[in-house]
């Protein structure tokens, strides 16, 4: 029987886990938003919007090692008996492929700006700069809009699944990873 259950019960998610998760999202609600109105802004604009997007994605970065190493000393809770196979397959790919598109899309968005020439600077520390590569700059940046919608895609089957087993099958594996929620 997995560390998980105690006396037939599903646990909540950690503490860490919990804050790791809801400030990634936000992280990365708030680039996606960014990433999509880039392009029509005024070069100024787009510069400084270029810095603090840039910086929120290699905070995701730093972020999502930290939620790995954590998850791999700390596995995430059962999920409920009852739950129909082909729903536990699709939560651990659903999972799995967030984990792995999350650590892609910083990586492709700084080969991006530094094939584009433009100094990547998270944070205002020192700036990386390589030569400019129109060849890799495409490459990088294809890659990076794409595993956007990818992510995209991978949301809208994670929080409606979310608020399905809230609202539907009103379970607790919503509420094991809200903040303030008792399970």
């Amino acid at each position: 029987m997995s560390q998980d259950i105690q006396a037939g019960t599903v646990r909540a998610y950690t503490g860490t886990a919990k804050a790791l998760h809801w400030l990634i999202a936000l992280f990365v609600l708030v680039m996606l938003i960014f990433g999509w109105t880039l392009g029509d802004l005024p070069e100024k604009e787009h510069i400084e919007t270029l810095v603090i997007h840039s910086s929120l994605g290699a905070s995701v970065l730093i972020l999502m090692t930290a939620r790995l190493i954590w998850r791999l000393t700390h596995p995430a809770p059962a999920l409920p008996a009852d739950l129909p196979r082909w729903q536990v397959v699709l939560s651990k790919a659903v999972h799995h492929s967030l984990y792995l598109f999350l650590f892609l899309q910083p990586i492709w968005g700084i080969g991006q700006s530094l094939f584009a020439g433009f100094p990547v600077s998270p944070f205002g520390l020192g700036p990386l700069q390589i030569e400019e590569n129109e060849q890799l700059f495409g490459i990088f940046h294809t890659a990076h809009a794409v595993n956007a919608m990818i992510l995209i895609a991978l949301l809208v089957l994670h929080i409606p699944a979310a608020l399905y087993h809230h609202f539907i099958r009103k379970d607790v594996v919503l509420r094991r990873m809200l903040p303030f929620a008792k399970v």
